[in-house]
């Protein structure tokens, strides 16, 4: 009983800059060099091969990572791509559809990247949502943030930027669903399309999601209608 009342307290009363507040507190000690290493040569090899989970990539962008078990990326037995590495998979998502780059080799340096700055909890936790907006800051890019809660900022960076990452409760009304983070990007038409959220065609391959007209739906679907949107990060490239 205790344990579902602290998982629908969290969503419902506690203020998402507190909750990002205690992500990053979280991944203040980055994952030791010496495994951040190991995980770059492996995943690399992993990554670049014939048989890698980018052999599914649909238009470039990562749709997959229930299938991306053999990728290490923090500490402990549970601490692969597939079971946490959502928020590094949306920053590779958002820079391949800004810049059209990417690679095994990419990849495996943004986990590297994440790994030394970002890592929550070693990487049990994923990683913190507020680095993704530090890495591309860093690496020259024009960055906004705004919390789920300022209904105005949020509509704001969705009207301006047409490459997006968003981070939200898997449940609004339960924290043990966990907490999940896609790349969203904005269509020809103005629409806004999921990378990375468990969609599939017909024929059970991953895919992006339908379109959405609005930010706030797309929000809300990103883990099937139940959602709530803590963290959105507008990026694009800054102007020569």
């Amino acid at each position: 009983m205790t344990g579902k009342w602290i998982g629908s307290f969290i969503p419902q009363h506690v203020s998402n800059r507190v909750l990002l507040g205690g992500y990053r507190m979280f991944s203040l000690f980055g994952v030791p060099r010496f495994i951040r290493e190991r995980h770059y040569r492996e995943n690399r090899i992993w990554l670049e091969g014939p048989e890698g989970p980018f052999k599914n990539a649909a238009n470039g962008f990562i749709e997959n990572q229930a299938e991306w078990r053999r990728i290490r990326f923090g500490v402990g037995r549970r601490c692969n791509m597939a079971y946490a590495g959502c928020e590094i998979i949306a920053a590779y998502n958002a820079k391949k559809a800004l810049d059209g780059q990417g690679s095994g080799t990419c990849m495996a340096e943004l986990i590297r990247v994440f790994e030394a700055r970002g890592a929550a909890l070693w990487g049990a936790f994923g990683t913190t949502p507020t680095a993704i907006a530090a890495y591309f800051r860093e690496n020259g890019f024009s960055v906004e943030t705004a919390y789920g809660e300022d209904v105005f900022a949020v509509e704001e960076i969705g009207c301006k930027y047409d490459v997006m990452t968003a981070t939200a409760y898997n449940d609004k009304n339960d924290i043990n669903a966990q907490i999940n983070t896609v790349c969203m990007t904005r269509n020809q038409d103005g629409n806004y399309v999921l990378h990375n959220a468990y969609r599939r065609d017909e024929k059970g391959r991953y895919r992006e999601s339908a379109p959405y007209e609005s930010l706030q739906e797309a929000a809300a679907c990103i883990s099937g209608g139940k959602s709530k949107l803590i963290y959105l990060i507008g990026i694009e490239k800054k102007e020569e």
